[in-house]
């Protein structure tokens, strides 16, 4: 690995039910200093670029950042009046401009949910902060003028399911999507929040019209409208994409309204109306917008890629019942971050499957699954960005050797363990999925060559598993274990004692350490 994190955050994974989609989530980070050293998480679900050097990485712990093309990472301290703390679900860069926003669970009397921690603005390449709570209504804010017209809204009066999973800035507003609070945008660096309206599900436009209609997230027997459940956006020049739970809504900017146009699976070729991720590609003048759809809740809706190349009148899916993440484009060549890994197509119709990220040295990615991807060209050659949760990787456009950057807490550093096993506890069914299985680093170091051994036992010291293997590669390292016996069965749920032996010329060492399985 070129260059090592030392340091560690533990996060746990939870599923949001709401809209399907996998977040590594983790606690607050003391609100002390400003910045520190290294990634704060190996999961990364969002990459941006902004000026000359600097790359920004959304992951589970946090905001971080590099200047010098992955030599060196430095992250932000979290919490307000810093910056959100949990997962950085959206970052938007424009110039000198950067927007993040930021996602947490929270246990409520109905269960475990999602909710907004917060945004923060930077005017200065991250140099200085603004914070902000997630915008909220007060509960007697139920109308707003538009297009001349009393419009009818309701209320979003909570931060529970009002998460900004996306935005986009262009040099008048920036939009913020959400499933509770809609869309809305602000002119004035978040001083103030304008609430936009959609079509009705029933509805495939909307004007400057009177709007008859309640701008409502509930579900529709609810009274509300799935279309007012926002999860994707990007801007440009009089332009708006707004994806939601019922489909991909084009709209026109005019001087005090926006004209929509929707497109969905029951008047457009999308193949689903979950729609959670946008992209436009423009390559030699032509545009292409993409898009990311899921099955919403109408029969013969099914997930994939699609595209459209003439403004979002026709639509074409082109990786079918493929789970994206979301696309990213660099001239003619697109790729799609998906759960099978990272897919590349040089016409946007043949697609060819990215190999998991390895480096020479034989570390390699242990999650199939990509969540974002980026190609960078700043530093005078293109350079291919993915974000996974197992980290972040890096590697020279068509060539085959990746550079893997991961969070990783040193058993050099003072009064650390011989060794420890992380994620602990360990989900072999969900965590570092790779082709079916799921795989638990055991980190330990080595001051010479060895013979390293790991045995795992029951709580009654029972053995399951014995692996040995000879270990050359001076300073940290990790084995790996995919949760299964000698047998090639997994383990039952509980807590497992972890035994590693190393032997090297005149010296011995073993540790142990406890290790909790939950499928």
């Amino acid at each position: 690995m070129k260059y090592k994190i030392f340091i560690l955050l533990m996060s746990i994974l939870i599923t949001a039910p709401s809209y399907g989609f996998d977040f590594r989530l983790s606690q607050a980070v003391a609100d002390t200093g400003k910045m520190y050293d290294g990634l704060p998480s190996n999961g990364v679900t969002t990459i941006a670029f902004q000026l000359d050097s600097i790359i920004w990485f959304g992951t589970g712990g946090g905001i971080s950042q590099t200047d010098d093309f992955g030599e060196s990472f430095h992250s932000y301290f979290t919490g307000e009046n810093l910056l959100p703390y949990g997962t950085i679900t959206a970052i938007s860069t424009l110039d000198s401009l950067i927007w993040v926003a930021g996602v947490a669970d929270t246990t409520t009397p109905l269960g475990k949910y999602n909710m907004g921690t917060g945004l923060a603005v930077s005017t200065n390449a991250g140099l200085t902060w603004k914070y902000m709570k997630q915008p909220l209504d007060d509960r007697y804010d139920d109308w707003d003028i538009w297009a001349g017209d009393t419009v009818e809204f309701l209320p979003n009066t909570t931060k529970i399911s009002n998460t900004t999973w996306d935005m986009a800035t262009t040099p008048e507003y920036t939009y913020i999507v959400s499933w509770a609070g809609g869309l809305r945008r602000t002119a004035d660096l978040g001083e103030t929040w304008q609430r936009i309206p959609l079509p009705a599900d029933d509805h495939s436009t909307l004007g400057n019209e009177h709007i008859d209609y309640q701008i409502n997230p509930r579900d529709p027997g609810d009274g509300g409208n799935h279309n007012h459940k926002c999860f994707s956006v990007i801007a440009y020049a009089d332009t708006v994409w707004v994806g939601t739970a019922n489909g991909i809504n084009r709209g026109i900017v005019k001087d005090d309204y926006i004209q929509w146009t929707k497109f969905n699976a029951q008047n457009s070729s999308i193949s689903g109306n979950f729609v959670v991720g946008l992209h436009r590609q423009l390559y030699k003048g032509r545009e292409t917008i993409w898009s990311v759809c899921l099955p919403a809740e109408n029969a013969g809706e099914y997930q994939g890629i699609c595209k459209s190349e003439d403004g979002g009148l026709n639509w074409k899916v082109v990786l079918e019942n493929i789970r994206g993440y979301s696309v990213s484009s660099y001239d003619s060549v697109v790729f799609a971050a998906t759960e099978k890994g990272l897919y590349k197509s040089i016409d946007g119709e043949n697609w060819a499957l990215f190999r998991t990220a390895r480096e020479v040295g034989g570390d390699l990615i242990l999650d199939q699954i990509v969540y974002e991807s980026m190609v960078d060209t700043r530093n005078g050659i293109p350079e291919l960005w993915i974000g996974t949760s197992d980290g972040v990787a890096k590697k020279v456009l068509n060539t085959m050797d990746w550079e893997i950057y991961r969070s990783v807490l040193s058993t050099q550093s003072q009064n650390q363990p011989l060794f420890y096993a992380y994620p602990n506890p360990f989900a072999p069914l969900h965590h570092n999925q790779m082709y079916g299985e799921g795989h638990v680093r055991f980190q330990y170091d080595l001051e010479a060559p060895a013979k390293v051994t790991l045995e795992i036992f029951t709580f009654a010291m029972e053995p399951v598993y014995k692996s040995t293997l000879q270990e050359n590669s001076v300073g940290d390292n990790a084995i790996v274990w995919n949760g299964r016996t000698d047998d090639g069965d997994y383990v039952a749920n509980g807590t497992y004692m972890c035994k590693l032996t190393k032997k090297s010329t005149g010296k011995s060492e073993t540790g142990w350490t406890k290790l909790i399985i939950v499928k």
